[in-house]
């Protein structure tokens, strides 16, 4: 078989990468249309908490329409995964231009809701960010941070791999990774007692309390700092063996 040429996998690289960025911007637009539209229906158009929750002897009781709406967000997670899929050629690489697509799509979500409605008034402004399976609520610097670094850790595996380093990505760093992913759910869901206003206590409003930086501040930190020491180690070691060749 014919080696493929450096310069050849970059460009190649670069016009996955491209497809795989418009095609997060316009479903972001998507996106964004139809949270306005949601919006309309249950909020008079507005952005803010508390969410309507109803509750009847002791059962939360869910619209028709919201069940429809837990089906559209996991559909949304599958139509991103199938775009890094079928970008990429090996596993890793399939799974940065899913990071890719989910990062872009979810920095666009914001842009263009201020383009439509004039919304987040800020990035301390509070947001609905997932529904499945408790409420996931945050300020929107939140999620726009988690997304910068998701499109720039899967830009970066793609640029190295495209530079024909053999990114050696274990299953332990898969699951410090996503631990700490999981944690950073936590951070969102900490709250969801009050979001869903349980009934029994007054004081569950449903008006969102402090955040919980002190989960995700550490949580966010230490899957930057373990990606970037795992990705140096990785640079470096094929460095090395490149000069003893």
């Amino acid at each position: 078989m014919k080696a493929v040429e450096p310069n050849s996998r970059t460009l190649s690289a670069l016009r996955s990468w491209t497809g795989v960025v418009l095609f997060a911007i316009a479903f972001a637009w998507v996106e964004s249309a139809v949270v306005v539209y949601l919006r309309e229906i249950y909020f008079d158009g507005g952005f803010s908490f508390p969410l309507l929750i109803k509750w009847e002897s002791g059962r939360h009781i869910i619209d028709p329409l919201v069940r429809i709406e837990f089906g559209r967000e996991i559909a949304t997670i599958i139509m991103l995964a199938a775009t890094g899929w079928l970008a990429g050629n090996k596993p890793l690489n399939r799974f940065s231009y899913f990071l890719i697509a989910f990062g872009v799509w979810d920095l666009f979500y914001y842009i263009w809701l201020r383009v439509m409605v004039n919304w987040p008034e800020s990035v301390w402004t509070w947001d609905l960010l997932f529904y499945v399976p408790v409420p996931w609520v945050g300020p929107v610097l939140t999620p726009v941070l988690i997304a910068g670094v998701m499109v720039i850790a899967g830009t970066l595996i793609v640029y190295y791999d495209a530079r024909g380093i053999i990114i050696r990505w274990h299953w332990y760093d898969m699951a410090v990774e996503l631990g700490l992913g999981l944690i950073l759910i936590v951070s969102f869901c900490w709250d969801w007692k009050n979001i869903l206003q349980l009934p029994g206590d007054p004081s569950r409003t449903g008006i969102p309390n402090p955040f919980a930086w002190w989960i995700y501040i550490p949580a966010l930190s230490a899957a930057i700092v373990y990606f970037m020491f795992r990705l140096y180690r990785i640079v470096t070691d094929d460095s090395q063996e490149r000069t003893r060749c």
